[in-house]
């Protein structure tokens, strides 16, 4: 296969430059067109024009270039190979992509096995839709997710625990609704999170039973703990053993709604893949295998 790279400079709030070098002399070796294309519109159109032009496209970045790229390609029937170099990575966390590093996951181009990987797709009360290859989430986590997106002083996991420490100051359970193909859960939430991975903010494993290929959504609704004991246990979801806490309830299904119940005067929102989508109510569904990405041979996803 012939293939077009997408680099986004920015990812990784200055690490992808880094690694511009290497990452392009690697490119070269293999005849590897580069292209650095400007903001979330320019990736875009470049993957657009590459995947029309019967390339595969690379994309360099993180989580939100990752799911930019991974919606143009399943419009158009296209293969996508990931590099990631972004904060978190967790789309390629989840499929053991570079995890000794990005000049690791180039090889694939040489190495991979194509698989078709599932995608998510949100819908805000306005009628914003963003496809996610990650985890949909609303509640606290959307409110640390807010502030951490305009901090550039820190990156990655450390970066989303300073946002949980500052939110929890401001922060409590909303009146949350949500229904998993019509079953419904409500009360007060700290959070709810929709996963088609099992990984968000940078390594937190907030859907441990979530696959990529069973064309279902993992849920997971932390209740009204007190504070004290919500800072005590959250730790857990690093190990993926807070399923096991009191108050916390996992669903699974293909459609989930989220809606918020109450007075509290605070507009919910919900966020895909670490990118704002919009207020509540909002769909979460699933679309079964609707990208094919190029993955290592032990990768934990068989769809096709």
């Amino acid at each position: 296969m012939r293939w077009t790279a997408i680099v986004n400079p920015v990812a990784g709030r200055g690490r992808t430059n880094r690694w511009r070098v290497g990452l392009e002399a690697e490119f070269g070796r293999r005849g590897v067109t580069v292209e650095v294309p400007d903001g979330v519109g320019g990736t875009r159109r470049a993957a657009r024009a590459g995947f029309e032009r019967g390339d595969g496209v690379v994309v360099c970045g993180g989580d939100g270039t990752v799911a930019a790229v991974a919606a143009v390609a399943a419009e158009h029937g296209g293969t996508m190979a990931v590099v990631p170099t972004g904060a978190g990575n967790d789309f390629a966390r989840h499929l053991g992509i570079g995890s000794r590093g990005p000049l690791d996951a180039v090889a694939l181009l040489e190495t991979g096995r194509v698989a078709a990987c599932d995608l998510g797709r949100a819908t805000s009360h306005d009628g914003v839709t963003a496809w996610f290859t990650t985890v949909a989430n609303t509640g606290f986590d959307a409110e640390a997710n807010r502030w951490a997106n305009g901090v550039r002083w820190a990156t990655g996991t450390p970066l989303y625990l300073l946002a949980v420490l500052r939110t929890l100051g401001t922060y409590s359970p909303q009146g949350l609704a949500v229904r998993v193909d019509g079953v419904e859960w409500a009360g007060a939430a700290w959070l709810a999170a929709v996963g088609n991975t099992r990984y968000y903010a940078g390594g937190m494993m907030i859907t441990p039973g979530a696959e990529v290929d069973d064309g279902l959504l993992d849920v997971c609704v932390i209740g009204p703990v007190p504070r004290a004991e919500f800072v005590a246990r959250f730790p857990r979801v690093f190990r993926g053993t807070h399923p096991r806490v009191d108050g916390v309830v996992m669903l699974r299904g293909a459609v989930v709604e989220l809606e918020a119940a109450g007075t509290s005067g605070r507009p919910l929102e919900v966020w895909a893949a670490g990118e704002r989508v919009g207020v509540l109510p909002a769909r979460v569904e699933v679309v079964p295998g609707a990208v094919r990405v190029l993955v290592p041979a032990g990768a934990p996803v068989t769809g096709r």
